[in-house]
């Protein structure tokens, strides 16, 4: 079990630094450089004050309870990349002791749903709730949501399989879907299998997932411990079920350690083509050089897939410095700053990237088991998901 600290602890005038890979420790009388102030004012959406719980307001954009009379997990969160202020959020009922199985049926409690914030950095936000018609199976438990291109976007979610939970085969992983309200959510035709237009099956429990370009997106294995990286091609129709064209490479197995109920959520940065990864079960967020590694030997898949490749040798570093966060969750990165929510202690905190010191952090007074996801929004302001209240917050510095 890894060591309790304080996360996010102020540093005051000090920086704590990693030690290893060839370089000093800095001296604790040793004064802070100074920040630039494009990263001082993308760090500064968490405030400017004392970091703590009153220093900023916290404005409620999305309250489960509110459109579906309870309390439902808001998991992940991305923004549509065709309407900018509107916010998609992902929701889940929490864990059940019972397993699903045909003796169980209906299952209801695996559903996902997907809250749609119109107007997210106004005044006055309003969402509406879909789910899908076999949600159950393609929006199973979701953790996250990354949105793509042609108006497409992905989710995956945390469980081992989409089918009866007493199979043995672990049937799951990314899901892909059409956002035209049409197709979305809406009532399937006859001999149509839900809303999806693609799925591949060889990511169980899924805690995170990310966009990289066209219908490439990475999941976080929590099977595997590993990253996945998927290649949709070409999404079948609404409800189908080819598959065949996908491919898949598995990057890193073993190395990142899935904490059951904690997504472990992805950012993919286009230009440095680096993916950054929360992996909450070893306390740290690492960076991906996904140009690194190469195939060495196929992986299982329970898809036809006409790629399925193990990479071997990819080159990844700590992207903050260990020890620093304790149940890393949610995550966003911004102009050289990566903010990280800790689950463990309900606070965000900023890191310059280029050298992974903490340069702010607040605390949102939620304390343990709320923060899920971050987003950095298109106002400059940082919105995050509370999985115990059942709400989606912006902080107003």
């Amino acid at each position: 079990m890894p060591l309790r600290l304080a996360p996010f602890a102020r540093l005051g005038p000090v920086l704590l630094v990693a030690l290893g890979c060839g370089s000093d420790p800095v001296k604790p009388d040793e004064p802070a450089a100074p920040i630039g102030p494009d990263l001082e004012e993308i760090a500064g959406a968490l405030g400017d004050g004392d970091g703590s719980p009153g220093s900023v307001g916290l404005t409620v954009v999305f309250e489960t309870v509110d459109h579906l009379g309870v309390v439902y997990q808001p998991t992940g969160m991305a923004w549509h990349a065709m309407a900018p202020t509107e916010l998609w959020v992902t929701l889940r009922d929490g864990p059940r002791d019972i397993l699903c199985t045909e003796a169980t049926v209906p299952c209801a409690w695996l559903e996902g749903y997907v809250a749609i914030i119109s107007d997210a950095v106004g005044a006055d936000p309003a969402a509406v709730v879909k789910i899908d018609g076999n949600s159950w199976h393609f929006m199973r438990r979701p953790t996250g949501i990354a949105w793509g291109s042609a108006g497409l976007f992905a989710t995956c979610g945390e469980a081992r399989t989409g089918n009866f939970e007493d199979e043995e085969i672990p049937y799951n992983g990314p899901t892909l879907w059409n956002s035209d309200p049409a197709i979305f959510a809406a009532v399937p035709e006859p001999g149509m299998n839900g809303t999806h237009v693609d799925m591949l099956h060889s990511s169980p429990y899924c805690m995170g997932i990310a966009h990289e370009t066209g219908n490439v997106y990475w999941a976080f294995n929590g099977d595997a411990g590993s990253l996945d990286r998927y290649d949709f091609h070409e999404p079948h129709e609404p409800g189908g079920e080819n598959h065949s064209d996908g491919e898949l490479w598995r990057y890193l197995a073993g190395e990142l350690l899935r904490v059951p109920e904690v997504p472990g959520h992805l950012v993919y940065d286009a230009a440095s083509s680096t993916l950054y990864a929360a992996d909450p079960g070893h306390s740290r967020v690492i960076a991906l050089d996904t140009k690194s590694g190469i195939a060495n030997g196929d992986v299982i898949s329970y898809d036809n897939l006409r790629t399925h490749l193990n990479i071997s040798g990819a080159a990844f570093r700590d992207a903050i410095t260990p020890g620093t966060v304790e149940l890393p969750s949610g995550i966003a990165v911004e102009g050289g700053v990566l903010f990280v929510a800790d689950r463990a202690s309900g606070l965000i905190g900023a890191f310059e990237l280029a050298t992974r010191r903490l340069i702010n952090r607040l605390d949102t007074g939620l304390g343990p088991d709320a923060l899920t996801a971050l987003s950095y929004g298109p106002d400059r302001k940082l919105y995050f998901t509370d999985a115990v209240g059942g709400r989606v917050f912006r902080i107003d510095p």
